[in-house]
């Protein structure tokens, strides 16, 4: 199953970023014209010696290139500015860190062949890159290119920020006259122009130090300042300014690369270009299923440690009925056969812990990673979206819902274009905001590779986009219809689930985009309440029940829990309204999530974000509690963990689609000095 789109595009609408793929091959720095001559020439050795380069040769070059010097070894003034872009300045003293990260990156990533760390780099001829004389050559260009990376990044984030679609049109006299000053605008879609770091990510700049501290610890020193002195020759100020300034970076492009949506008439063109490398079209794929563990039940039913049940042939036939019995509701049901559906009987009632918080899915599955009993029915070429079988192995009963499938050449084509459209974006950056570095101010004092990007870059927790509920505003989409009327009349539940909806499953959904998808919830009242009910499971949250009484829902607030409310003439409204609760503040009032921009000038509490329960009460008539936000998924070797797991349902490790995503960015950022 292939998407049927045309074109590479970025998702909504945001820089023109489908440059011609030949200025990927600008990423590496070039050197002068001699230098491949040069290089050579210090290389040739005896056998028995090692090589080096004369630390003094050559002489003194342009200070525009890093052949400036033979050897950048000696003293470092600290406050030496030696390169900058924009109005970002990297000194010599933090400069240090960059360096000597860039030589544990490369020695931790095993490479061949490798510096000997215990001898000045300036004397070691570099043989893998011809425009350069010695390793600390070419480490410092690196240790440049990947500062330059990351200011050009930070820059481009306070210049432009995050894309937005064109559908997304505020009235800023609006926003002067009822949003300025509000609490509520921290959270409000868009309304800084600049990339703000959302508060996770904030959070792991501001704990640098202790990060700092940890890792200073675990390799043998008493303090992230004994660290950077000893092990850097720098300062910890100098030092956690680079960890953060490289995280900042790495944040918003983080977040930028979550826009990026590789098409398919482009996806063949990358494959077409990239035969060699990726698998034959020989008709092997990818499976998406979700998944059902029923087990047995009974006094003389035991568990094996790997799984296995050992039950009476009663028991597995009870088992099975069970899982025909729960079944036979899906299929006759009220809203049969879909797949939301199934994923909310999987969310509540599967045993493979591992993947019912995400709805019991299991994503591009290679043929080989299930037990065989589930693989030979995922693999039968007769297979067709939608399919459901009840299927005995012995570990339980499992019930499959066939999702789809993706050919492998086609999957692991959309793989390589994502990457280089993420390396398009920083190269992008760059271009748009070069670097001045001044190789003649560059000194490198001496230090030790134990430090690398890795060790202080952000994990990309893959579940943690939106730590809190986003705001949308209804008036925000003059134009957008949904279904037949104005989103900005009869928008307030489709917007308000466009706000839990990024919340709770941690994925952007803008309102224009919740009105495509779902614009038959749509009638001339506002919106029809089954919308919170059947669609959750497919945008991975779940409800976890409706209630009319108050106080059922004020228990689930205390839980932790988010509730959304509907509201008739009152306090909120003078018809109907949908409002998100988020929260119980400390001093127990209620914070809200309240689509309507004309609230936020008529209710006075707004102008603190913070409501009573009796404003909410006096003219509630329903609401939708949802279960806790999910995570982690347990199943996924990444962000998941063995408690609880029926390990013994893959046979190999498991990534959920967005560590998939999140492993994949990283990666291309940790690779940004190329």
């Amino acid at each position: 199953m292939q998407p049927e789109k045309d074109g590479i595009h970025v998702k909504k609408t945001m820089l023109c970023l489908l440059i011609v793929f030949s200025i990927l091959t600008l990423l590496a720095c070039g050197g002068r014209p001699g230098d491949e001559t040069l290089a050579a020439a210090t290389t040739t050795t005896s056998q028995t010696e090692a090589p080096t380069v004369p630390a003094t040769v050559p002489p003194d070059g342009s200070p525009l290139d890093v052949t400036c010097k033979g050897t950048y070894t000696g003293q470092p003034q600290a406050d030496t500015v030696v390169a900058q872009t924009a109005d970002a300045q990297l000194t010599n003293g933090e400069l240090q860190a960059w360096y000597w990260a860039e030589v544990a990156d490369y020695l931790q990533s095993g490479q061949t062949p490798a510096p000997d760390v215990s001898r000045d780099l300036a004397t070691q001829p570099c043989e893998i890159d011809a425009s350069v004389r010695s390793w600390q050559q070419y480490f410092l260009r690196r240790a440049l290119n990947r500062w330059h990376t990351s200011q050009a990044l930070i820059r481009q984030g306070q210049e432009e920020g995050l894309p937005v679609e064109e559908a997304f049109q505020p009235n800023l006299d609006n926003y002067a006259k009822y949003m300025e000053g509000m609490p509520a605008t921290k959270y409000l879609y868009r309304y800084e122009k600049s990339y703000q770091p959302n508060s996770i990510h904030q959070a792991y700049l501001d704990s640098m130090a202790d990060t700092l501290s940890s890792l200073a610890q675990a390799r043998g020193y008493d303090s992230g300042e004994q660290l950077a002195q000893e092990a850097l020759g720098t300062s910890l100020e100098d030092l956690t300014a680079f960890a953060v300034s490289y995280n900042q970076g790495y944040m918003y492009f983080a977040d930028l690369s979550c826009y990026l949506e590789p098409q398919q008439d482009q996806v063949e063109d990358y494959y077409d270009q990239n035969r060699e490398a990726l698998p034959s079209q020989d008709g092997s794929r990818y499976v998406d299923i979700r998944h059902i563990l029923l087990i047995p039940e009974g006094d003389a039913v035991t568990v094996a440690e790997d799984g296995t049940v050992s039950c009476s042939e009663e028991q597995w036939e009870s088992c099975y009925a069970t899982a025909e019995e729960m079944l036979s509701p899906w299929t006759k049901g009220l809203y049969e056969g879909t797949e939301s559906a199934f994923a909310d009987l999987a969310y509540h009632n599967s045993a493979d812990a591992g993947s019912a918080p995400d709805g019991g899915a299991y994503r591009q599955i290679s043929q080989g990673q299930l037990i065989p009993e589930l693989d030979s029915w995922c693999f039968d070429q007769s297979r067709q979206p939608g399919d459901t079988a009840i299927i005995r192995s012995p570990y339980g009963c499992h019930l499959i819902y066939f999702v789809g499938s993706t050919d492998a050449w086609y999957a692991q084509a959309v793989q390589g274009l994502t990457v280089q459209l993420q390396q398009l974006l920083l190269q992008t950056a760059r271009d748009t905001y070069p670097m001045e570095a001044d190789y003649s101010a560059i000194t490198l004092g001496s230090g030790s590779p134990e430090v690398s990007y890795a060790d202080v870059l952000y994990p990309d927790v893959a579940h943690e986009r939106f730590p809190e509920i986003p705001l949308y505003l209804q008036q925000d989409y003059p134009k957008t219809m949904y279904g037949g009327f104005k989103i900005s009349t009869n928008g307030c539940g489709i917007t308000t689930m466009a706000m839990i909806a990024s919340y709770l499953g941690d994925e952007e959904w803008t309102p224009p985009e919740m009105c495509q998808r779902y614009g038959n919830y749509s009638f001339a009242n506002g919106t029809d309440g089954g919308l919170f009910v059947k669609e959750p499971p497919l945008l991975g949250f779940f409800l976890k029940e409706k209630t009319y009484e108050p106080n059922v829902a004020l228990e689930a607030l205390k839980e932790g829990r988010v509730v959304v409310s509907i509201q008739h003439k009152g306090y909120w409204t003078r018809g109907g309204h949908y409002i998100a609760l988020e929260k119980i503040n400390e001093d127990g009032t209620i914070q809200v999530r309240d689509s309507n921009l004309y609230n936020y000038g008529r209710i006075s509490s707004h102008k603190e974000d913070k409501h009573t329960w009796g404003s909410i009460t006096s003219a509630g008539s329903g609401y939708w509690i949802f279960e806790y936000k999910v995570t982690s998924i347990p199943a996924c070797s990444r962000c998941g963990g063995p408690e609880g797991v029926t390990q013994s349902l893959l046979q190999e490790d498991y990534q959920c689609r967005k560590c998939r995503s999140a492993a994949l960015r990283r990666s291309t950022y940790l690779l940004s000095a190329e």
